[in-house]
C-alpha cells in the first residue's frame, strides 16, 4: 500500500438524498451566522436583517415594486410596507411612480440608501475574513471549493418550479 485512503462514496436514494441535504441546509443557516456571519464588530446586531435584504435586492435589481419584494422574501404586503416605510424614514429608498402606468410603484435606492449598502457591505467583508482567518490553508481551499459548488448548483435550480 502506499498509505492513501480510499474513500467510497455511497450513493444515496434520492428521498433519502433530498433528506439528507434538506437536514444539513436546515443546520447550516444557523452555523453561518454564528460562525461565518457574526460580525467583529458589536456596533451591528444582525448585519443581514430584512432591512437589509431590501436593499440588497435593490442593489442587485434597481428599481422593484413592493409586491415583487414580498414575493422573494416571502413575506406579506402589510410586512413589505412596514419594512418600505421604515427604510423611506431613514433616507435610503423612495417611492417612484412608474412613467407609463402612474398606478404602479417602485422602489429605489437614494444615494444614501447606496452609501449605507456599501458601507455594511465592507463591514460584514471584514468580519467574514477575520472569522474564516482562523482557518488553514487546506480547510479555505476546501471551503472555496465546497462554496463555488454551492453557487453553481443553486445557480442552475429553476426558480419557476417554487
Amino acid at each position: 500500500m502506499n498509505g492513501s485512503t480510499n474513500i467510497t462514496i455511497r450513493t444515496l436514494p434520492v428521498e433519502e438524498s433530498l433528506h439528507s441535504i434538506t437536514e444539513n441546509i436546515l443546520l447550516f443557516f444557523p452555523l453561518f451566522y454564528r460562525n461565518i456571519l457574526r460580525l467583529t464588530d458589536n456596533r451591528v446586531k444582525n448585519p443581514i436583517n430584512m432591512q437589509m435584504r431590501i436593499l440588497l435586492m435593490l442593489t442587485h435589481n434597481g428599481m422593484m415594486q413592493p409586491s415583487e419584494i414580498g414575493v422573494r422574501m416571502g413575506i406579506s404586503k402589510p410586512n413589505v410596507t412596514s419594512l418600505i416605510d421604515k427604510l423611506i424614514d431613514q433616507g435610503y429608498v423612495q417611492r417612484r411612480h412608474d412613467e407609463k402606468d402612474r398606478r404602479v410603484i417602485h422602489i429605489v435606492l437614494t444615494a444614501k440608501g447606496r452609501k449605507f449598502v456599501a458601507s455594511r457591505l465592507q463591514l460584514v467583508r471584514h468580519s467574514i475574513k477575520k472569522n474564516l482567518s482562523s482557518l488553514g490553508q487546506d480547510e479555505l481551499d476546501s471551503l472555496h471549493r465546497a462554496l463555488e459548488t454551492f453557487k453553481r448548483i443553486v445557480s442552475k435550480m429553476d426558480n419557476s418550479r417554487l
